[in-house]
């Protein structure tokens, strides 16, 4: 007898005909049972029966964790007053191991309450124990409902049973399928015909539409198969669906069905959407193929009802297919060689012996090149930057009133760079003449009166007057600060700037002339025992490539420095810049001619060293 007709069998026992009274438990459980529902769906309804018994609290299920611990399961349904997880894990941990081992349900107090959980133990094929426990508000509630949780659990076990039963029958022929696929495909002796009996296969045995195959050839996306179509036309718009769904799936690098189950999903499947429009399908079933590297392969697209499309068998079946088809096809790829290339292994059969000559030739010509002597050579980053650096400071405290010039600004010994506020100045000025003039007055009139003292006094206030009038006027006079050179503003800008305040020497203006430049070469740690003072250089200035400037090492600096994140030594070449052409802060690069050394040298050198460097022992 069927398992359709079984439950059919027992639907009806459930529901006898014009039945007018309430179902029991023992009914409730058997029909959660019998009904085509998922695990999770079961479980929520045999723990709403349970929730259902006189002085029923809440109900859980409880996992063991790695620890050796019970808590409450976060992927399980739970509902109603429970105890904490950390207070299961402590106190029921060892009645937990035990009623898991016995299969017997147990009825346990929890901690000083009033509150008795009964917990009943869930027997599956799975390694992993689990038990299902109800918390009752007396211990006389927790005896009465022991038969129904024996019930529950029972069913519950038995109904895991059963579907492990089932998974198990289905791998089995799924593996048969999926060994029966890898074996018809790799006697293909093309990659097209591979992927033509590959996409035919998959058609027939899961029922589908259709199943497109697609591969990756140089790093593009190419549509190799339908099945059905014995000539495919790449042009057409049916296969420009095709390839833009795996074109999606492998951007996407993962399996995509159209409709999603969550709507919210379907706006990231749009040439699914696409596809399932023009084709006049249901739903989309896209898996991309990806080798043992996690390298990017190629991809499947399956069309079809939706129904079969979004079963969980045809997705489960396509993620445990793909990483044999791709083997698969990466085998037939790799040893099925088409006429030409089969032509070209004959030919170099034929030929061994003067290939191995030729070999021989050029391993001899290559080993006399690497002694060939030649220029060494060492290319770096350059930047220019003058000669010297003039700095224009504030004369004294005030404020700026207007600055005139900004970094990068061309200006000429004597242009006015900045104005500082007079205003203050001219006032303190004025007031320091008249106290200047009445102590001239002060002191004849103490002079006439003979009164030395006094007399010395405001000769002493009157000398203090002038030197504050001197520097007033000082201060007066440069009120406009200055260059002192002609050349280029580096930093510095008060253009913006109102009232801004400034202190006595503080640097405004960076000014650096454009004749002559220095042209700093960085020349990297590792290639700074070939240079020496002295040697021609190359510079290649960043726009100005067609004139290079040629020049030789004047110094190179003792110490190194980090530019751009790398440790280098600084060499200097300085360039009269005659024609102003260039302006600091321009880059290039330079090139060093160094001493002769063997083409061998030249280019193994550095791995040589890098090699030595990590073997202590040579």
């Amino acid at each position: 007898m069927s398992t359709t007709s079984r439950q059919s069998k027992l639907h009806q026992r459930v529901h006898p005909p014009h039945a007018a009274v309430k179902a029991s438990a023992d009914q409730l459980i058997l029909q959660a049972i019998v009904a085509n529902t998922d695990e999770m769906t079961l479980r929520t309804r045999l723990s709403q029966i349970g929730l259902s018994l006189k002085g029923a609290a809440g109900v859980c299920f409880l996992n063991k964790n790695v620890d050796d611990t019970w808590t409450i399961a976060t992927q399980r349904p739970k509902s109603g007053r429970l105890p904490e997880s950390a207070a299961i894990a402590q106190n029921l941990s060892e009645k937990c191991d035990l009623i898991a081992q016995s299969h017997n349900i147990k009825v346990e107090a929890i901690d000083d309450s009033k509150l008795f959980c009964l917990m009943a133990p869930v027997r599956t094929r799975s390694a992993q124990p689990e038990i299902m426990m109800l918390v009752l508000s007396g211990q006389r509630d927790a005896i009465l409902a022991t038969a129904t949780m024996q019930k529950v659990s029972g069913g519950l076990s038995l109904w895991l049973d059963n579907k492990g039963a089932a998974d198990s029958d289905w791998q089995v022929l799924a593996l048969a399928a999926v060994i029966e696929l890898v074996s018809k495909v790799e006697k293909q002796t093309t990659l097209k015909s591979a992927s033509e009996e590959t996409a035919n296969l998959l058609a027939n045995r899961l029922g589908c539409s259709s199943v497109a195959v697609g591969l990756i050839k140089h790093r593009r996306m190419k549509l190799q198969a339908v099945s059905g179509i014995a000539k495919l036309d790449s042009g057409s718009e049916t296969s420009r669906n095709y390839l833009q769904v795996m074109v999606e799936s492998a951007a996407r690098k993962e399996a995509g069905v159209y409709p999603a189950s969550d709507a919210e999903n379907n706006h990231l499947l749009q040439a699914h959407k696409q596809l399932a429009a023009r084709s006049h399908v249901d739903a989309v079933y896209s898996h991309p193929l990806i080798t043992e590297d996690d390298e990017l392969f190629g991809a499947l697209v399956f069309t079809g009802p939706r129904q079969l499309i979004d079963s969980d068998q045809v997705q489960r079946f396509g993620d445990a297919a793909a990483p044999a088809i791709t083997g698969a096809l990466q085998v037939v790829s790799k040893v099925k060689r088409n006429p030409v290339s089969r032509s070209i292994s004959y030919v170099a059969k034929k030929l061994s012996a003067l290939k191995q000559l030729f070999i021989l030739l050029v391993i001899a010509g290559f080993v006399a090149l690497m002694f060939v002597p030649i220029t060494y050579r060492v290319r770096c980053n350059c930047i220019a930057e003058p000669v010297l650096r003039r700095f224009a400071a504030a004369p004294f405290s005030g404020q700026i009133v207007l600055g005139h010039v900004e970094a990068g600004d061309y200006v000429k010994a004597g242009d006015v760079l900045a104005e500082m506020d007079g205003r203050t100045v001219n006032w303190e000025l004025a007031g320091i003449t008249a106290e200047k003039r009445q102590s001239v007055r002060t002191r004849e009139i103490e002079l006439a009166d003979h009164n030395v003292a006094k007399t010395l006094l405001s000769e002493l206030e009157h000398q203090r007057l002038v030197s504050e009038e001197a520097i007033l006027k000082y201060k007066k006079k440069h009120l406009q600060i200055t260059s002192k050179i002609d050349g280029v503003v580096l930093s510095g800008s008060l253009e913006r700037a109102e009232a801004a305040s400034v202190e006595t020497g503080q640097t405004l203006f960076e000014i650096g002339p454009l004749k002559p430049l220095r042209i700093e070469i960085a020349i990297p740690d590792d290639e700074i025992s070939q240079v020496k003072a002295g040697f021609p250089v190359k510079v290649w200035i960043d726009g100005q490539e067609d004139e290079p400037i040629e020049g030789e090492i004047q110094r190179i600096h003792p110490r190194s420095e980090t530019r751009d994140a790398d440790n280098v030594f600084i060499a200097d070449v300085e360039f009269p810049n005659d024609d102003e052409r260039l302006r600091p802060g321009m880059k290039g690069s330079a090139r060093i001619d160094c001493e002769q050394r063997s083409l061998g040298w030249s280019l193994f050198h550095k791995p040589v060293n890098w090699v030595r460097s990590r073997l202590t022992w040579w």
